[in-house]
Order: C-alpha cells, then structure tokens, then sequence
C-alpha cells in the first residue's frame, strides 16, 4: 500500500512540475547523453549567436554541429549524424572544465567555421570537419589579443569572408575589419579596412546581416573614418572587388550622414539583394542592389504620406520569406489602404503587389501581419492572422494561409475559433513540412513541434515533450531527416519520418549549395539535353541498376546526373573509384556530365 501511495504521489509531482514522462513518437531520437546540456539560442533565427547548423554535401553525408556542455569539459563543440551513436563532443578546445566559447557557427561546404577561445590564444578563428583531428585553430590574428571573428559568410566554392579585430583595426576605435579565408593559414588575410558591424544597428531580420549572392556577399559596413553612417557594401572576396555601392540615407548629423537602417538582406536568385533601407526622403522601404552603384535602388514607396511633423511615414518590409518562390520576394509589406499584409515584388522599380487578408473595417488599420514562410507543394506557405473579433464569421487568430501568387487561402484553423496558431521555422524536410507553433493560446500546442504532409492537410502535432510547452527552435534539416533543439531541457533530437506518398526522387532535399543564376541554369540545363557531342568518356554497365563505372584517363571532379527534361537528379564530387551509385535513381534514361580536370563531356545511360 506504501508502495502504491509513493508512486502516486511521486507522480502526481512530475506531472505537477511538467517533468512528465513522454514516450517519443517512431523516428524520434534524444541525441545528448545524460549530464550534457545544449547551448542553443532558442530565437526563431537562422544566424545567431549560439545556433545549430548542418554542413555537408551529398556525397559525404551531413552533420548537425552545436554547443554543449558537461561538467568534465565544460562548454565545448558537439556534433551529431541524427543518431544517438553518432552523437559526441568533436574537440575539448579550451582543456579542462572551462568551456571555449563556441559561437557563429557557420557552413563552409562539408565543414564548420566559427569563433572559440582555446585558453591561449584568445578568441580567434576556428574550423572543424566534426572529427578531432579536423578541428583547429585556423590563424591567431591578433597576436596581443582576440580578434573575436564573425560574421562568416561563403563568398564562393573555396572562401568565406568574415570580419575581425587585429593590432591595426584596434587602433580606430575597435573597429572589425574585412577578412578572406580559405580554411588555412596562409590562405586567410585582412582584404579591406572598413568599419564591419556584427549584427548591425538595425537586425531585426531572421538571416544572417551579411548576405551572398552569386558569388558576392553584400554586408553593412561605415568607412573607416565614419562619415557615411552603416551602408551598404560588396565583395568578392578580394580588395580589388570589394566596394562601398551607396550612401543611401543623406540624412546630416554631425559625423557625415547618418546610417540608412538596413536590415532583412535576401538573396533573389544569385542575381540581386532584397532589402530594407531608410531614407530621411522616404522612411523604411524594400530596396535591391546587383552590386552596382546603378543597380542599387528603392523598389517602391509604399507609403508615400507624412506625419504631422513633415517626416515621412514608412512602408516597410520585413518577415521576408526564406527563398524567392514563383520569381518573386515575398515579405510583410504595406499600404495605406491595407495596412501590413502579405506583399511581393519581382524587384523591378515600381513592381509591388498587397494582399489585403484582414479585411475587418477600417481595413487600412486592420492588419495581418504576416511572417515569413516557405515554398511548400507549389506554394508559398505563410501565417497571417485574419482578425480576433469572434463575433465575425471571418475571423479565425493567427493561422497559416498559402498563395499561389494570385489568391490567398487559409490553410487550416488549428487553433479553434480566433485562437491563434503562429507558425514558425517553416522548414521542408523530405517533402513534408515543419514548423513550431509560438502562442500559447492552447496549452497542448504551445511551442509544440507540428508537420504537414501537403498543402491541404491539417496540420499534426509530432511530440508533446512538456506540460508547459516543448520550446522547441532551430528546425534543421539533416540531409533528409529534422534536427532540432528543445529549451525546456536543453536536449537536441532527431527525427525520421517519411509520409506515406514520399517520392525519393520527388522528394529528396537539394542543400547543396547554388551560385548558379536562373539563366545559367536554365543555359546548364539546355545544354545537357540538346548537346549531342557524347562523349569521351565510357560508362558501364548501361543498363545499370546499382553502380555504374567511369572510365576516363583524367581525374573526375564531378558527376551531374540529369534527367531527359534537364532536371539534375545526382550530383557526385571526386567520386572513389571512378564508381557513382544509381540504386535510388527512379528507372528511365538519363544524361551524365562527367567534368574532369581538363574537360566536361556527356553520355547517356539507361537505369533500371
């Protein structure tokens, strides 16, 4: 009877803390070990200053990389592969019980670049390939103190630029300089002396403030003598390439001109930056830049009224969506007849386009406030809320809706009645979707884990952690399976699932990185399918249902697989061997380039 009575009790108090017991759902795997913490920010944003990234490449395989610690180490940088085995600390940086301070983590292809402090050398810059060897300090660069980098941002195939502090910079007033990297240190030095600021004045923004497009990244930055305020600046990862494109707000203050606020850079198809800028002329609006001083202009003022004191009322854009979907930038805008709602633009001067979806009167003060979304099933998936009066039969909270780019649609109203359910991290994983739900209007759904499976599905709660909410961040995808991290017991899980209709082919995740243009590759594309000069290279067995063998007398550099519509279906870097494997390859005849070191030729095969 004692026995049963201290059972009761001792669970009514775990269910009372909401420390309850929560069998995980199949697929779902708790990675850390007992006694390690991980050390994730738990804001809904892609750069951050603790987060959890994946690097990797298909042919490699992925890893999720993040901070933790345990009492014998303290914090440290952990990796994982999705399972609990694969799961452990890479590299005890700083020795002892104090912790290295790991932090902006960044990908560079299959590896990691971020900041850490070892115990001797200070804060400096650091990669690692998730092994221990592979994981060092790149280059001391200030010899008398930290150089505390960040910033990282992949320039092109082989560098990163970033920003940091050195003896010189230190000199003007602690200024971060700009720095080029190769991942050695040889290959790593200071490329420009301009004044970089990490994150920025004005970063409201989900991304990371400094931006590549193509093969530029586009950052803020005030000249080194500071008369010209945080502007907008590229660069190609050399001095020559690297340029301040425009004073864009004029405004006079007593140092120059004061900064123009940027914030939410997005990259538009490796073409043009999306932005927001303020102008003492305008206020906050979207603006785009293609790196030139002539290519970089206000989109549209979307407000272009003016308060009581003559100053102009701003239109802004913020909650830009991750990608670009249907050739255009799709972000929280306005209008004056609307108020915030869902707005886009393909970018050209004066193309901008509201969607009014609170229309509760007066509609122009009724706003929706959309959050940033994704592409999912064709269409761009987003949360907006359609008013909070229950006393309208058109009002439903905060929900998610999906455009196609011409009409609106609530997708689902899973927080019944004007409830709210305020979706975020929208992420794609596998062709179903993810995203975690912020209110906490209903106690079973807050900060709780949720998918969908199509556009059109209610959306299914995944897990239910804690009584008093998951606080699940930082959804991931882990080459094909979710990685994510949980606040309320600081745990990283992982998560396999595949949905009933999942098509390998279909379905399967592009996160190798593109610098390529819509037009480079619509020319790509074009030129696999119509060139008919096949081939000096030979590939066995055709048929093929498993391995196929390259010969060639160059080494391969690369393997593109596409199919007869010029769709790239397989991409294979140095294949081992000479050999590519073609098992999860849907049948049919396909295209192969095989780029070597002295040449790019084709052959067509057929997998069975």
């Amino acid at each position: 009877m004692k026995k049963i009575l201290f059972s009761f009790v001792l669970t009514f108090c775990l269910f009372a803390k909401g420390m309850y017991a929560q069998t995980l759902p199949d697929g779902m795997v708790a990675l850390l070990p007992d006694g390690v913490t991980a050390n994730v920010d738990a804001d809904y944003k892609w750069a951050q200053y603790k987060s959890l990234v994946v690097a990797g490449t298909d042919e490699v395989g992925y890893k999720a990389f993040f901070a933790a610690s345990d009492d014998t180490n303290g914090e440290e940088l952990w990796v994982t592969d999705g399972t609990a085995e694969g799961t452990h600390l890479v590299k005890d940086i700083f020795p002892g019980t104090s912790g290295s301070e790991v932090v902006y983590l960044t990908p560079f292809n299959d590896k990691v670049v971020f900041s850490a402090n070892d115990g001797t050398n200070g804060t400096e810059l650091w990669i690692s390939d998730g092994t221990e060897a592979g994981t060092y300090m790149v280059k001391d660069i200030h010899f008398l103190d930290s150089s505390n980098p960040k910033g990282f941002v992949q320039v092109n195939e082989t560098q990163f630029v970033f920003a940091a502090m050195d003896f010189d910079s230190e000199q003007f007033g602690n200024q971060y300089w700009l720095w080029v990297s190769d991942g050695t240190t040889d290959g790593t030095e200071m490329i420009y002396q301009c004044d970089l600021r990490y994150p920025g004045q004005d970063n409201s923004s989900l991304y990371a403030p400094y931006v590549r497009v193509g093969r530029k990244v586009f950052f803020k930055a005030d000249n080194k003598e500071g008369t010209v305020g945080e502007e907008l600046w590229v660069t190609d990862g050399t001095a020559a390439g690297t340029n301040f494109l425009m004073d864009i707000n004029v405004e006079e203050i007593a140092t120059g001109t004061a900064n123009s606020a940027l914030d939410w850079f997005k990259n538009f198809y490796n073409e043009k930056l999306f932005f927001k800028a303020f102008t003492i002329e305008n206020g906050n609006e979207p603006w785009a830049s293609d790196g030139t001083p002539e290519g970089t202009y206000e989109i549209y003022d979307c407000n272009p009224t003016y308060n009581e004191s003559n100053f102009p009322n701003s239109g802004g854009a913020g909650q830009v969506c991750q990608y670009p979907y249907n050739g255009k930038i799709y972000f929280r805008g306005y209008s004056p007849e609307t108020g915030y709602e869902l707005g886009c633009t393909n970018l050209d001067q004066g193309d901008y386009t509201v969607f009014d979806i609170n229309q509760n009167a007066p509609t122009a003060t009724s706003n929706s406030y959309t959050d940033e979304g994704i592409e999912f099933d064709g269409v761009y998936m987003f949360c907006a809320a359609t008013g909070f009066d229950s006393s309208l039969e058109n009002n439903f909270g905060g929900e998610i809706h999906y455009t196609d780019g011409t009409t609106v649609t609530r997708q689902s109203d899973l927080a019944p009645g004007v409830q709210s359910n305020w979706a975020k991290e929208f992420t794609v994983v596998s062709g179903s979707m993810y995203f975690v739900n912020v209110s906490g209007d209903i106690d079973e759904y807050k900060q709780k884990l949720f998918r969908i499976d199509s556009k059109d599905e209610t959306p299914v709660r995944v897990c239910n952690l804690n009584a008093s909410g998951d606080q699940i961040h930082n959804l991931r995808n882990l080459g094909g399976d979710l990685v994510f991290a949980a606040s309320f017991n600081n745990q990283v899980y992982s998560y396999s699932y595949r949905k009933a209709s999942f098509d390998p082919v279909a379905d399967k995740d592009n996160l190798e990185i593109e610098f390529r243009t819509r037009q480079e590759i619509e020319d790509d594309n074009a030129t696999a399918v119509d060139d008919v000069e096949y081939a000096s290279v030979t590939i066995y067995p055709n048929p093929a249902s498993d391995m196929i063998t390259i010969q060639t007398v160059e080494s391969i550099l690369k393997v593109r697989i596409y199919d007869m519509a010029g769709a790239l279906v397989k991409v294979v870097t140095e294949p081992s061997s000479n050999q590519v494997n073609v098992s999860n390859i849907t049948a049919g005849m396909y295209i192969v380039e095989v780029t070597t070191s002295a040449s790019s030729n084709k052959a067509t095969i057929i997998i069975k």
